[in-house]
């Protein structure tokens, strides 16, 4: 009886180890903001609680009038910093200088405390994209790498990951501020392999955005698939989810 056992479970191990070897994959690489950890809906809570916190209405006749002075803004220096032009301290306080400034508030020491107090609230905010949890539990099942990819704030994306439970998912967390370059720059994507100790055609990469997660990728030789949430973005590739369970389609 034992002996029986033994076998099977032999033949268990050995079946695991051959669809391991035929695997497309071993490892995936996920950005985080808006591919796992939902950042538009996140940001957007923190705002509205820091509007109220600090009383903005004060100055801006509504929590919309405000937004739609940041948020623009906010767009156009992440664009800027991503080209390696202005620096995370400069994007940080610009993005609440710039709305205070439109109606007439030249504060820096309070657009520096609002810029605080946002990443400190926004932190807390745990909303995740559609199925991320699941999905991951389900990769993990079968024994695949996992890791973050992200040019986004070192502390901030750490704290995310923490307060949303999802580090323990990730064999390997690459971030720009780390690395030293942000995503598409190959440079960072020699790091991610390097770090996770992949070859570029053992990696599937997942992301949101087109430009900097799935042009850069495949540039490199990275397979990458792109979340395109909405379907508001037009990938003619065959390469594009719209929802994170469809993932398992292309492992």
């Amino acid at each position: 009886m034992i002996c029986k056992q033994a076998k099977w479970i032999m033949y268990a191990l050995l079946a695991f180890f051959i669809c391991r070897v035929m695997a497309r994959y071993t490892h995936l690489f996920f950005d985080l903001d808006d591919t796992l950890w939902d950042f538009r809906y996140n940001a957007h809570e923190a705002l509205m609680d820091l509007f109220e916190k600090h009383q903005l209405n004060r100055y801006f006749t509504s929590f919309d009038h405000f937004y739609e002075l940041y948020e623009p803004k906010n767009l156009e220096l992440w664009a800027l910093y991503g080209a390696g032009t202005i620096t995370k301290e400069f994007l940080s306080l610009e993005r609440f200088s710039y709305p205070l400034r439109s109606v007439g508030v030249h504060n820096k020491p309070f657009a520096r405390l609002l810029s605080e107090d946002f990443l400190a609230i926004m932190i807390t905010k745990t909303k995740l994209i559609p199925h991320a949890q699941e999905v991951l539990d389900e990769l993990r099942a079968h024994a695949y790498s996992l890791a973050i990819v992200s040019n986004g704030f070192r502390d901030v994306q750490y704290d995310k990951l923490r307060n949303s439970g999802l580090i323990h998912y990730f064999d390997t967390i690459v971030l720009s501020q780390e690395v030293g370059f942000m995503k598409p720059d190959p440079r960072f994507f020699q790091y991610a392999l390097d770090k996770s100790g992949a070859n570029a055609n053992q990696v599937l990469l997942v992301g949101d955005n087109y430009e900097v997660d799935i042009v850069g990728a495949r540039q490199y030789g990275i397979d990458a698939l792109h979340f395109n949430r909405n379907g508001s973005f037009l990938d003619k590739s065959p390469q594009s989810i719209i929802n994170l369970k469809e993932i398992f389609a292309f492992l």
